[in-house]
């Protein structure tokens, strides 16, 4: 008995089993058969809508293309030949509308028959919609008579139902037009929607006077380029030499804020220096309209043939008209060591200049309490390295001009040291050395050329040209970033450019033959008459220093002429660079005279001047003066 309920309990699990199983096989064979089904829906939408729109768009074609000169009489409208590709929708799309419009002269006969071929029909689709309406309107325009306006619409019915043929129906509307043709040829006109044409304007390329020569400036300059200034020297004995100073310690790039021309007369004998603004608004070849302190950092980083000095060469060329021969180049760490073998530098300062600088050098610079405001006075002074540097970068209470006059000084001053201790006569041994603290392209066989003339100068054969800020170098302020600059002014600059490269001019030699005996009478021990012989020397006269006792000391300076000449001599030169009037003149004309002058400088001496050339010589600077501001005006 258990047994046979054993089996019997086996069997309807193996039923069951079975049945589960064959329903599985029959959902999928019923799934698969919709699935088969579903495609062949699919596909059969998409044949009948290639065949619709191409119904539709042979429809649109030959209306428009029907020949208006026979009547409206066994019209066909067939599908075309090539099926249009559409794209794959998953709803079908709305009615479609197509229309074309005929213009004709002339009226036609008005008596349209128009037969369609019929479609073939196809199985109904259970889910289809209708996909089309074909609504193509032609209309007729008459010159003369009314128009009629010829309207023929033909409509797809959906595609669920068997699709009969389709006769499209005309409704004719007149009406009149009021403008005549020009013309009774008939001539059908078809106006379609114009396809967007896009239009790309090149701006015209910006024509420079530097093209053909050099590149041009991947920036638009912000004032025109100029023309190259044409070569102002071509004589073999002159020398030019770049003398640039770096803003940076420990060998880097950096700007050359320093740039000095040195300008080296050989037959004559002479010397004369040229203050170049650091923030002379020149073309740099290659690059475009900047300051000039930039010319030699872009020609280092941009691989410039001869780098930083080449670039520097060719922009000075460009822009004065000057051709280099050779260059040196020092940054601070360089002029403080050329300081440094010179133990010391002796200057005389002419104008008192203050400005804050570190209370002893070794001290932290970023420590606000190791600053102080310092003032240094007219007279003669030793200056450390430190304070030489300070001397000729200070500007706070002066321009650049100025510190471009201190600069030469300073050259000067170096070179006036080095002949007293006899450094030229050690060049050979100093040369390695040298090289070490100066960049520069000259080699020793170039110097010791030059040791000669370096040995025989004389100070008033060293002239010294700057240049006059609204004269000389127009202010402006670039329009891009606001950044306060000059701009060569080549109607004044040319001229003085000229008379830098050229020998002494006859003024200046008149100078030199002129004797003057300087002493100071102000009881201040500061040097006074060393002072005022540098200057007078800048302007090409001999003087000489007497050191002598003053038995009364002055307040003004006095001038003794012993020449006996009237206005117009040496005499009116000196008044001009000493500050003296004519109530400071005392006239002893003496024959037998051995100098032609005497001058005694006085405690209110004050022949300051900033700048260099004689044009720039005022009624006098202010004193330095003011409160500190708190800021360290070194730039």
């Amino acid at each position: 008995m258990r047994l046979g309920w054993r089996l019997a309990r086996m069997l309807l699990s193996g039923a069951v089993i079975v049945a589960v199983l064959l329903g599985a096989v029959a959902y999928m064979v019923y799934a698969a058969n919709g699935i088969l089904d579903k495609v062949e829906a699919q596909d059969l939408r998409e044949q009948r809508d290639k065949v619709i729109v191409g119904t539709a768009t042979a429809l649109s074609v030959r209306l428009a293309a029907i020949t208006l000169d026979a009547p409206f009489s066994t019209v066909e409208i067939a599908s075309p030949t090539t099926e249009p590709v559409i794209p794959s929708i998953t709803q079908p799309p709305a009615a479609t509308i197509v229309q074309a419009e005929l213009f004709i002269a002339e009226t036609p006969s008005l008596t349209p028959s128009s037969t369609l071929t019929e479609l073939p029909s196809r199985t109904p689709l259970p889910t289809e919609t209708p996909t089309a309406t074909l609504s193509p309107t032609v209309t007729l325009i008459p010159t003369n008579t009314p128009r009629p306006s010829v309207t023929a619409q033909a409509t797809a019915l959906p595609t669920n139902t068997p699709r009969p043929s389709i006769t499209p129906t005309f409704t004719v509307t007149n009406t009149t037009t009021q403008t005549p043709l020009p013309t009774a040829t008939p001539s059908p006109t078809i106006t379609f929607t114009p396809t967007p044409t896009f239009t790309v304007t090149i701006p015209p390329t910006a024509t420079y006077v530097i093209q053909g020569t050099y590149a041009v400036p991947y920036l638009t300059p912000v004032v025109e380029i100029p023309p190259r200034v044409p070569l102002l020297e071509n004589d073999p004995d002159i020398l030019n030499f770049l003398l640039l100073g770096s803003d940076t310690t420990g060998g880097g790039v950096g700007h050359t804020d320093v740039i000095i021309l040195v300008s080296v007369n050989k037959k004559a004998g002479s010397v004369a220096m040229w203050h170049l603004p650091r923030d002379l608004f020149v073309y740099i070849p290659n690059h475009t309209m900047d300051r000039i302190n930039m010319a030699y950092a872009l020609g280092e980083s941009n691989d410039y043939p001869g780098g930083g000095f080449g670039l520097m060469k060719e922009t000075i060329l460009y822009n004065l008209g000057i051709e280099i021969d050779h260059y040196a180049r020092v940054d601070f760490d360089g002029f403080m060591q050329i300081v440094e073998e010179l133990g010391g530098l002796e200057v005389s300062v002419d104008c008192a200049i203050a400005d804050w600088r570190l209370i002893s050098p070794e001290l932290d610079q970023t420590v606000e309490d190791n600053w102080e405001y310092y003032t240094l006075p007219i007279g003669r002074q030793s200056l450390t390295p430190y304070m030489s540097l300070w001397y000729v970068r200070s500007r706070k209470t002066t321009s650049d001009l100025d510190r471009g006059r201190r600069q030469m000084d300073v050259l000067r001053a170096m070179w006036y040291q080095a002949r007293q201790q006899g450094l030229f006569a050690q060049v050979t041994e100093l040369w390695p050395e040298a090289v070490q603290v100066v960049e520069t392209d000259m080699s020793l066989t170039d110097v010791l050329g030059l040791i000669p003339l370096a040995v025989s100068l004389d100070m008033n054969n060293i002239a010294r040209y700057s240049g006059e800020r609204g004269v000389h170098y127009i202010p402006f302020i670039t329009p891009d970033d606001k950044r306060d600059v000059v701009l060569p002014d080549r109607n004044t600059l040319v001229p003085l450019i000229q008379d830098f490269l050229t020998p002494p001019t006859s003024n200046r030699l008149g100078r030199q033959a002129v004797l003057v005996d300087v002493i100071d009478a102000s009881a201040y021990g500061l040097g006074f008459a060393t002072v005022s012989a540098d200057r007078l020397a800048w302007e090409g006269f001999a003087a000489r220093i007497v050191n002598t006792t003053i038995d009364h000391p002055l307040d003004l300076t006095v001038i003794y002429d012993y020449t006996g000449q009237s206005k117009g001599s040496a005499l009116d030169d000196l008044k001009r660079v000493l500050r003296v009037s004519d109530t400071q003149v005392i006239a002893q004309p003496d024959p037998n005279r051995t100098v032609d002058y005497r001058v005694e400088i006085g405690a209110a001496y004050n022949a300051c001047v900033y700048g260099g050339s004689e044009a720039e010589i005022e009624a006098g600077p202010p004193v330095p003066t003011g409160t500190p501001s708190g800021e360290n005006n070194f730039g």
